[in-house]
């Protein structure tokens, strides 16, 4: 190798190793989703996961973006009760609300279980808020109606689940 050469690699080396190092930790994070597609687009998309030196980070920025999820959901449920006429519709969006807010509250404890690296704890409280979430869905069912969430309510049980796999591996 030529001495042009050797400097370029070597420069190289040292301005690129934490966009690879991050990058790896974000792929590799994400080959322990059922949802990888999602897992990737979410964090790769956010500068604090891009940065990340472990998996911590990148389960917090993924617990993050689904509190976001179940925000804007609840937020979209609320819209809809304003529109409803239908009564059944108008039962399973308030039962709905009920459901997401406690998803929200249930994030949010998660997220201080996350901080205070109490693992169960995070994988009890996400796995409470994905089961508001099929509780929602299935009001809309019982009522006979079509779910006008049930896409956002799919991706939020993605990111939920894609947080608990990140999880089970810290």
């Amino acid at each position: 190798m030529n001495p042009i050469s050797s400097i370029v690699f070597v420069l190289l080396l040292t301005v690129f190793p934490t966009q690879i190092f991050c990058q790896n930790l974000i792929d590799q994070a994400c080959g322990y989703t059922s949802y990888k597609a999602l897992c990737l687009s979410t964090l790769q998309s956010d500068s604090e996961a891009k940065k990340a030196k472990d998996l911590l980070t990148i389960a917090k920025v993924a617990l993050k973006y689904t509190g976001k999820k179940a925000q804007d959901i609840n937020k979209e449920i609320k819209k809809l009760q304003g529109s409803a006429n239908d009564e059944g519709l108008k039962q399973a969006l308030t039962d709905c609300a009920e459901n997401y807010g406690d998803a929200i509250d249930q994030i949010q404890s998660s997220t201080t279980a996350l901080a205070s690296k109490k693992y169960n704890d995070v994988k009890t409280w996400v796995s409470a808020a994905m089961n508001d979430a099929d509780s929602c869905e299935q009001g809309f069912e019982d009522q006979s109606v079509k779910s006008p969430i049930a896409s956002s309510s799919t991706t939020f049980t993605q990111l939920s689940s894609n947080v608990l796999a990140i999880t089970n591996h810290l």
